[in-house]
Formats: structure tokens, C-alpha cells, sequence
């Protein structure tokens, strides 16, 4: 578990959320992974690293579906209530085929 100021997190707890929110969100979401850790001031951060369909990834459908899943996340693993400053990264499958970056992978 992670300790930061305001409390304990779990990351198993918020590994489930995050599993939760890539099934219910299914049809645009491929996968979603996470660090934990100080932002560059110093904020006891999460950084979500979202891969998209895509379709999901085009620009009439990104904005409304950026959202969605970022309200989405922020509310299953509780990121306000723990503390932590929640930070999110999009890229489309097609992509992260061409980067090929481990992280996101």
C-alpha cells in the first residue's frame, strides 16, 4: 500500500476500479494503466494512461468520451477522497501499435 498525507491507498483497491471501468467502458476503452506516485510539485499523484479504439480516438468522438472515462475513473478508484491528483493520457490502439511502448502496453 501507498502511504501519502492524507491516508493509505490501495492499490489493489484501485486496480479493481480500474478493471471495473476498462470492462464497463468496453467499447472504446482497450486498456487502462496507472502509476502512483509525486506529480512535479510534489502532489501525490496517479497518472492513468488510457489506450482507446480507434473510433473512440477520432476527433468528433474524443472530447465526449475523454471525459466520460476520466469522470469515470475518478469516481471508481476515488482519487479525490484519496488524496491523490488524478492525471490522464490518451492514445489510440493504432498508436500505441506504432510506438510500441512498454508503459502503455
Amino acid at each position: 500500500m501507498a502511504s501519502l498525507a492524507s491516508g493509505i491507498v490501495s492499490p489493489r483497491k484501485i486496480t479493481t476500479s480500474v478493471e471495473r471501468v476498462a470492462k464497463a467502458l468496453s467499447a472504446d476503452v482497450v486498456r487502462i494503466r496507472y502509476d502512483i506516485g509525486p506529480d512535479w510539485i510534489g502532489t501525490p499523484s496517479i497518472f492513468f494512461r488510457i489506450i482507446l479504439t480507434d473510433k473512440a480516438s477520432k476527433p468528433q468522438n474524443l472530447r465526449e468520451i475523454a471525459q466520460r472515462v476520466s469522470l469515470r475513473l475518478m469516481d471508481e478508484a476515488k482519487t479525490d477522497e484519496s488524496g491523490l491528483h488524478a492525471y490522464f493520457s490518451f492514445r489510440s490502439r493504432s498508436e500505441q501499435a506504432k510506438l510500441k511502448e512498454p508503459a502503455w502496453a
